[in-house]
């Protein structure tokens, strides 16, 4: 009896969904955009219904739907023209701290999608396509633009929360009594590192801008007379003196060289006892798909990397820093990479 064979692979099947790609992708940032995953939370709605609420063309919104229950996205009904939450379409929803619903409105910014159309650019020059496409850099943008200031922060802020207390319970902070976070952002490592360490009083550092979301984070957590927030640049200084300072997701925004200028201004903060803690995800060669794609976006947006345990530790060896251990967070690619000064 001959074996079953294994049916043909149909690789131009699978190129035209590749090639669609892009357009899958716009298809959910629309609908992200238009808040429907929100409009279903409590049960389907007509295309007339959403259109109305969403103040859209009904024909043009039905079509969008449709495509989109075509990979799953919402589910349409049997009368065709309502249509329903999806398991898949409920993780857009913009519940607190869900990340995928903020990653899905920071993609579908005009600004973001334009820098991927300049990807050519980018791997002939190696540098950001972000300037090209949109005539000023990505912090640049961020600083002066308020929407793109706000998908940004609230991008981040969601990522953070799922980590955070990860972190504040992995790491032990046992003897700690300050410690400052540099590039804090809206303060949620700070926020779930004083909630579990009472002892311990914080500085978080960061643009005038963002501290004042770190203020609407922190304030009324039961962590009010431990915190400090400290206005500042980490290429030019860092408060001086604590026991630990902590650096999360920051350095892959940045070249190698600026990553160093950035790891020196804190060594020269540190005390000879200091403790700096670097936490990031590391790009290993097993990495999966969609940290390699996050390492492009690094690049696309602002020049940066995601790079593997060993650039991050050789990085560090050139600004005066000896690795004393690294720490996995839970089964991903975070790892807290702790140094002290030579």
């Amino acid at each position: 009896m001959n074996a079953a064979r294994a049916p043909e692979r149909d690789v131009r099947a699978e190129m035209v969904e590749l090639l669609q790609g892009a357009w899958r992708a716009r298809a959910v940032h629309v609908a992200a955009e238009l808040g429907i995953p929100d409009l279903l939370v409590d049960g389907p709605r007509t295309v007339a219904d959403l259109a109305a609420r969403t103040k859209t063309h009904a024909p043009t919104l039905g079509r969008l739907l449709r495509t989109l229950t075509s990979f799953g996205v919402f589910e349409r009904l049997a009368d065709g023209n309502t249509y329903a939450q999806s398991a898949l379409s409920a993780v857009l929803c913009t519940n607190p701290g869900c990340a995928e619903a903020t990653d899905a409105l920071f993609q579908a910014a005009p600004w973001h999608w334009a820098a991927w159309g300049e990807l050519l650019f980018t791997v002939q020059t190696g540098t950001a396509s972000f300037d090209r496409a949109n005539g000023s850099g990505f912090w640049e943008l961020t600083r002066t633009n308020p929407d793109a200031q706000r998908r940004f922060n609230s991008a981040m802020s969601s990522v953070s929360e799922e980590e955070s207390d990860a972190i504040a319970h992995a790491y032990d902070f046992s003897g700690v009594r300050e410690l400052v976070d540099v590039a804090g952002g809206k303060g949620s490592l700070l926020r779930a590192v004083l909630r579990a360490n009472p002892d311990i009083r914080g500085k978080l550092l960061d643009r005038p801008s963002v501290l004042s979301l770190a203020a609407d984070l922190l304030s009324g957590q039961g962590v009010d007379d431990r915190y400090e927030l400290v206005p500042g640049d980490f290429f030019q200084s860092v408060p001086p003196g604590a026991d630990v300072y902590l650096i999360k997701r920051a350095l892959h925004d940045w070249e190698a060289d600026d990553i160093v200028r950035i790891l020196v201004t804190i060594r020269r903060a540190m005390r000879p006892d200091s403790r700096l803690l670097v936490i990031e995800s590391t790009l290993e060669d097993d990495a999966k798909q969609e940290w390699l794609f996050r390492d492009l976006l690094l690049l696309v947006l602002c020049g940066g990397q995601e790079r593997a345990e060993r650039e991050y530790r050789e990085l560090m060896s050139r600004a005066g820093l000896r690795v004393t251990r690294s720490i996995p967070i839970g089964d991903g690619p975070l790892r807290v990479i702790e140094a002290v000064r030579e």
